[in-house]
């Protein structure tokens, strides 16, 4: 037999992203059983104790889940199947959750009033080596704009959803919290969008027309990248200090401002503070792809009579659409995190809700915050993924 013969092809090799999703699907079975399902608590100050989980509740999900797992780490061995190994991941990921909402209402029967239930350490952990192992899945398709795990999103949101107005998770403490806070929740998931929304335009208002400036510009281009970095090292909670004093002056010299909203505390040095962190990816991410074109299609493109706004629009955009989009998915996902900040300084959103349950001890209150700002960058950076596969061109895709 030749070496040839001998050699797996590329297409019915195994991917490299195979061991990491199978490692990781296997982690997410055996961790529920090894730190625990559940914990069990009398009331909300009393802290829990880990409970064994009740399988003749929950185990039709409980095998379901169990052969998702098996399910990822079979189809990953494949990469014309990792598409559909991410997919399996999401659903495993409910079956999780089912069998952890089954079980729940299982060990409250009988119990108090107050008992809270809550997922186990295991839980927690086999939700993100799921979550992981979708990702691993899809790097394995080897596309820059696919390496979000859309797939993955695309099946476990909607079930959530489903899953929670079905009813099934009701006995879980973090949704009995949730009930519980209905309208304040929803108010500061709204603020908090705003808030990323508002320092991301201001962002880019600042970061574009610069970054077109300072292309052919190499002195505004290296003091526009210095002061970018030399902000990334100032502490968030120091800028937003820092900011407090100036907008409070200016607000006191000129009362509209103040009629306006703007002042030492609230949305104002928020929205400034986030936005000064997002010059760097948005910069960069802007000149790098300014300068995708190649210089000898530039020159002849110059030659055929094109000025530069026609280059910009015809060359130096749709080439390098890419690597713009590219710094724009990362100074959003940034901008939801730094949002969490905010509260600090008084404007609200989900991060009032962290602090809230820090000051209490509450790890449901806390969680109630962190959940939905993790799930939002997730779907802004999924939303982005796919707005960077429609816009780039064809021959761009690779």
């Amino acid at each position: 037999m030749t070496d040839a013969a001998a050699t797996p092809s590329p297409a019915v090799a195994i991917p490299r992203e195979a061991t990491a999703a199978a490692l990781l699907a296997a982690l997410a079975a055996v961790l529920p059983f090894l730190l625990g399902w559940l914990s069990v608590a009398p009331n909300r100050l009393v802290s829990p104790r880990p409970v064994a989980l009740p399988m003749a509740a929950a185990a039709l999900p409980l095998g379901l889940f169990l052969l998702c797992c098996l399910g990822v780490a079979l189809l990953a061995r494949r990469r014309a199947l990792l598409p559909w190994a991410e997919a399996v991941a999401g659903l495993a990921l409910l079956a999780l959750l089912a069998t952890l909402g089954l079980g729940a209402g299982a060990a409250l029967e009988g119990a108090s009033r107050l008992a809270r239930v809550a997922p186990g350490a295991g839980v927690w952990f086999s939700a993100l080596a799921l979550l992981l192992a979708g990702g691993c899945c899809a790097a394995g398709r080897g596309r820059m704009a696919d390496a979000t795990p859309t797939r993955f999103l695309a099946v476990a949101l909607p079930g959530l959803a489903l899953l929670v107005a079905s009813g099934l998770l009701d006995p879980l403490s973090l949704l009995k919290e949730a009930a519980q806070r209905g309208p304040e929740l929803r108010l500061a998931l709204l603020r908090h969008a705003v808030l990323a929304a508002g320092a991301l335009t201001l962002a880019a208002a600042v970061a574009v027309p610069l970054s077109l400036l300072a292309l052919r510009r190499p002195r505004l281009e290296a003091a526009l990248m210095t002061l970018a970095n030399g902000l990334q090292v100032v502490p968030s909670i120091a800028l937003f200090g820092l900011l407090m004093a100036p907008l409070a002056g200016l607000a006191a010299m000129w009362p509209p401002l103040r009629a306006a909203g703007i002042g030492g505390i609230g949305a104002a040095p928020a929205v400034i503070g986030i936005a000064a962190y997002l010059l760097l990816p948005l910069a960069a991410g802007m000149l790098a792809g300014l300068r995708q074109a190649p210089p000898e299609l530039i020159d002849a493109a110059r030659g055929q009579g094109m000025n530069e706004r026609a280059i910009l629009r015809h060359l130096r955009v749709p080439l390098g659409l890419g690597a713009m989009l590219g710094g724009l998915r990362v100074a959003a996902v940034q901008a939801v995190g730094l949002a969490t900040l905010a509260a600090l300084v008084g404007a609200g959103g989900l991060g009032a809700i962290v602090f809230q349950g820090i000051g209490q001890l509450a790890a449901d209150l806390i969680l109630l915050g962190v959940l939905p700002v993790v799930a939002l960058s997730l779907c802004v950076d999924a939303l982005l993924a796919a707005a960077q596969r429609l816009l780039m061109p064809p021959g761009t895709r690779a």
